[in-house]
């Protein structure tokens, strides 16, 4: 029977443009292309339903033309949207992300969505009862009306045995240090960047602020994205580093939300922790191969390719 990952907020339609960067005022542009596409965790819950896994969302998406569009394109790839919540008169969350394939670079312009609060409804509740995994993107935890669905999915998690992923995101740094300890002790695992490190580590960036956090969380472990320089896990034991793909780059967009479904899926799956990293390093890679993510995030079959090109041996279970 195939796992379940249950993903907690982040729900956001992407407007990709193409364009040079930096965008300056009163230089105009036309972008030669546009994709208006599912962003942020639906980018991991797309990349998660084409490795083979159940999928569902908790969160809400708006009343509003961006949120019918997202539903219909994650109803059609098959994740269980029952859980979210639609409130009347409420707005989706829509990023405008620029890209510049020619330096490999991005930028985000977002608006949150509004909404009342979003409760941890008994349908949410269930959801995280037939959960094998549990993943919360960064960017949840700083929006404001899923305040009360976090709460209720982390006191839900303290007394359950299923595993919980936290990606950090860019966006951990507005918590307040309280916050900040609650996550980690409720996380099982930890996804970020070298440039996150300092949201969880009290401001320390290097790779040893990472050692001595785990000093602090001893049941916590560290999956460290580095891009084309793969990946560096740290705890239970481990301290070792997955290397990472060559492959060019047409964009990184959502590169970090499918290095997230992948690893999540292959720990599922009974990899060893080298190799959820090394699938992860080439999910990643066959992410940025492609013009944004959403409904094109990595399939199966593409990650395979990659792994068999770099004869790494792994082969990617049904």
């Amino acid at each position: 029977m195939a796992k379940r990952l249950v993903t907690v907020g982040d729900l956001v339609v992407d407007l990709l443009l193409e364009v040079r960067l930096p965008a300056e005022a009163d230089a105009h542009q036309m972008s030669p292309r546009m994709l208006l596409e599912p962003g942020g965790a639906c980018n991991t819950l797309l990349a998660a339903r084409n490795f083979g896994l159940e999928a569902a969302a908790l969160g809400t998406v708006g009343a509003d033309f961006q949120g019918r569009m997202l539903l219909e394109m994650l109803a059609e790839a098959g994740v269980d949207v029952a859980a979210l919540e639609t409130p009347p008169d409420s707005s989706t969350t829509t990023v405008i992300a620029l890209s510049d394939p020619q330096k490999s670079e991005h930028v985000f312009l977002g608006h949150y969505g509004a909404s009342p609060p979003i409760q941890l409804t008994d349908e949410a509740l269930g959801q995280l009862e037939r959960a094998d995994a549990v993943f919360i993107p960064g960017y949840t935890l700083v929006e404001a009306r899923l305040s009360p669905l976090v709460e209720g999915v982390l006191d839900f998690m303290a007394s359950s045995a299923t595993p919980l992923y936290i990606d950090v995101g860019p966006f951990l740094g507005r918590l307040e240090q309280t916050g900040v300890e609650r996550l980690l002790a409720a996380a099982d695992a930890l996804i970020l960047t070298d440039d996150e490190v300092r949201f969880v580590a009290a401001g320390e960036s290097a790779i040893d602020a990472c050692r001595r956090l785990l000093d602090a969380y001893p049941d916590l472990f560290i999956v460290l994205k580095r891009g084309a320089a793969g990946s560096h896990l740290l705890g239970r034991g481990l301290d070792c580093v997955c290397p990472g793909f060559s492959a060019p780059v047409v964009d990184t967009i959502g590169a970090g939300d499918a290095y997230a479904a992948a690893y999540i899926w292959a720990d599922l799956q009974g990899y060893s922790p080298q190799e959820c990293g090394t699938i992860g390093n080439a999910t990643g890679a066959a992410n940025v191969m492609k013009a944004g993510a959403g409904r094109n995030a990595p399939t199966r079959a593409e990650v395979q390719a990659l792994l068999d090109q770099h004869n790494t041996g792994l082969k990617l279970s049904c």
